[in-house]
């Protein structure tokens, strides 16, 4: 049966009411607003005390686990590459984990001369080597490595000069259980999953935590200049970009790759598929508690202002817009960069809808709409390292 607005999710009483609880509570999500949405009416003076709400509402969603006094970081042994080195580390942010990264730090960083440092964060089910363009550890849960080049986020910063720590997302490639199926770590990050969430706390919110503590530790890394710091994302490690760098004022610069998205907006908009397909294909891992009452994605974003900010697979006008208002309060629309799928880098072959569509969407239509070319999504090498580069005044 095809499931579609029309027959399934628009009232058929006078009344306006439902039967259906799942239809009620979607016409009740459209039209509720987030109390902490960002909107026309926040003016410049009054930016810093919204921003601050949505900081400390954001890190009070994520239900941070509790810090604790832990042993530094341990490194493991070091590798030497051309212009640079590849160094294998541990973390340990809790009584339980140890976490597995690599630093690649070119040889021209020294104590003397600390260069930039950027934070890399892998998509999905990358690996830190598939970041790092190292070879892949011999195990079928770290050998996914879709468009190796381009994905290759920590070589690509290292070769321009900078400090790239690269980390792979939680309960994926060396982080997760062991899996025959090549890449398949889904199944055990959804049960972890259950665990998370019955306990009260968000995956991203672990994945958050445990960046929060590298950066207790970062002063280790004494070629590394703590003014000059970035986070960069691809994809699932965005979540992480955007939280971190808000949570952290020591991170001024931030590369954004995937496209901009109200992820409530899209579970409501969202009403035409098969009823084969009735399932949230993100993943149980994006499930904030309580998110949606208060702010998006978009908001996030616009509460990075006025940090150096790239997003590099652009997103609908109307998202996009929010963001931009939100840096025209500051003047500092030069510290915005936008960029778009190949694909849509004519403006002439972008969608031609602007507000939101609040139902009648199906999957293949909210990205036409959202102008994404889902199977192009990767890392975009060439306007991150540029940025960068513009941010940090590397020559």
């Amino acid at each position: 049966m095809k499931i579609t607005y029309e027959t399934h999710y628009k009232s058929q009483r006078e009344d306006g009411r439902f039967y259906s609880t799942m239809a009620a509570y979607l016409e009740r999500l459209r039209n509720t607003v987030p109390t902490l949405a960002f909107s026309d009416d926040i003016t410049k003076d009054g930016f810093g005390a919204w921003r601050d709400a949505v900081k400390e509402k954001m890190l009070e969603l994520m239900c941070l686990p509790p810090f604790t006094e832990q042993p530094a970081p341990k490194k493991l042994s070091t590798v030497q590459r051309e212009g640079y080195r590849v160094e294998r580390w541990e973390l340990y942010p809790d009584d339980y984990t140890a976490v597995p990264f690599l630093a690649l730090i070119p040889d021209t960083a020294t104590r003397e001369h600390p260069v930039p440092g950027v934070l890399c964060f892998a998509g999905s089910i990358f690996s830190k080597e598939a970041l790092a363009g190292e070879p892949l550890l011999d195990t079928a849960k770290c050998r996914f490595n879709k468009y190796p080049e381009r994905n290759a986020m920590a070589k690509h910063m290292v070769e321009r000069g900078m400090v790239a720590f690269a980390f792979e997302n939680p309960e994926t490639a060396e982080c997760a259980l062991e899996v025959e199926q090549e890449g398949n770590c889904y199944a055990s990050r959804s049960q972890m999953c259950f665990g998370i969430l019955g306990n009260g706390e968000s995956y991203f919110g672990l994945s958050l935590f445990q960046k929060l503590c590298f950066m207790k530790w970062i002063g280790i890394f004494d070629c590394v200049d703590q003014s000059r710091l970035a986070v960069s994302g691809h994809s699932l490690g965005c979540d992480d970009v955007m939280r971190l760098a808000l949570a952290c004022d020591e991170i001024k610069a931030v590369v954004f790759n995937d496209f901009v998205c109200d992820e409530r907006h899209r579970f409501f908009a969202t009403t035409e598929y098969d009823e084969t397909a009735m399932s949230n294909s993100t993943g149980i891992w994006h499930i904030v508690p309580g998110q949606y009452r208060y702010f998006s994605r978009v908001d996030i974003l616009c509460a990075l202002a006025p940090k150096f900010l790239c997003l590099n697979e652009g997103g609908a006008e109307y998202h996009l817009d929010m963001i931009r208002k939100a840096y025209a309060l500051h003047g500092a629309e030069e510290r915005l960069q936008v960029t778009h799928y190949p694909k849509y880098s004519d403006p002439a072959s972008r969608s031609k809808i602007y507000e939101p569509p609040m139902h009648g969407l199906s999957d293949d239509a909210y990205y036409e709409y959202s102008n994404v070319d889902a199977p192009d999504h990767s890392f975009r090498k060439e306007p991150s390292v540029a940025f960068l580069a513009r941010c940090f005044g590397l020559t």
